[in-house]
């Protein structure tokens, strides 16, 4: 058995992927970065301090032959050139990998 309805907007979640709330994209900007050392601790804390508690780090890599390890690093800013100056300021002894602009999709 099956309900037949002429109205299709009483059904919003159907249509719209099963959520009726709305998804919205923020860009931001995201980099590898590569610190001394295997314990991502300090490097997560210094981040968190510079960047704010929204900024996200993941381990990469750790390399036990040159001593660093990788990190992902999602920032809540925008602007390259602020979060260059910032990590420069912040990590004088760490590497800056790849760094581009992504889009963040977060619920309201």
């Amino acid at each position: 058995m099956y309900i037949r309805t002429a109205d299709s907007s009483a059904l919003p979640q159907a249509h719209s992927g099963g959520s009726p709330r709305r998804k919205e994209a923020r860009r931001c900007v995201a980099f590898d970065l590569i610190v001394p050392g295997l314990d991502s601790s300090g490097a997560r804390e210094v981040l968190a301090y510079a960047f704010g508690v929204g900024t996200q780090a993941y381990i990469v890599e750790t390399s036990r032959l040159h001593e660093c390890t990788t990190l992902y690093v999602e920032t809540g800013s925008d602007d390259i050139n602020d979060v260059i100056g910032t990590l420069t300021a912040h990590f004088p002894n760490a590497t800056l990998g790849r760094v581009i602009r992504i889009d963040r999709i977060t619920r309201p």
